[in-house]
């Protein structure tokens, strides 16, 4: 089994801002041109919205028009803590788990994420880990904690 991929950032603003960020400005910052569907085809994607309730969507608008479901949201408990079965270019029954966890620290807010259920993936699952564990560097702990600052 697999550990989980843990990233944790402090951001400088308020838990409430943090969050409203990730979640219903998640277009504003997420790296289209670099992590989407689209992206794996070359191009960039027009959009990503996440419906702010559990059991809302995480959809990628591409770069044709197209609508692809990216995950769902599991728990969505403002200005605290956002969890989601995820599973981008997969079907639902393929989804590993996101927890992103907001605290209020002395400087802003730590953000917690937690990136786990990597058995989904049999055979590949290493490889995925790995690819997310790099991937949220660039996608958490730059772009968004950027969208933050």
């Amino acid at each position: 089994m697999l550990p989980p991929v843990i990233k944790t950032i402090t951001v400088p603003c308020p838990p409430k801002h943090a969050f409203d960020t990730f979640t219903k400005d998640i277009d504003t910052w997420w790296p289209k041109e670099k992590n989407s569907v689209s992206a794996m085809n070359g191009a960039v994607a027009q959009r990503v919205v996440m419906e702010p309730k559990t059991g809302g969507a995480i959809v990628e608008t591409d770069h044709t028009g197209t609508d692809l479901v990216w995950g769902s949201v599991t728990e969505f408990s403002p200005h605290t803590k956002l969890a989601l079965a995820w599973h981008i270019n997969l079907e639902p029954k393929d989804a590993t788990f996101v927890e992103v966890t907001f605290e209020p620290s002395s400087t802003g807010t730590t953000v917690t994420l937690k990136h786990y259920g990597w058995e989904a993936f049999g055979d590949k699952a290493q490889d995925m880990h790995d690819g997310y564990n790099a991937g949220w560097v660039g996608v958490f702990e730059t772009a968004f904690a950027n969208a933050c600052s």
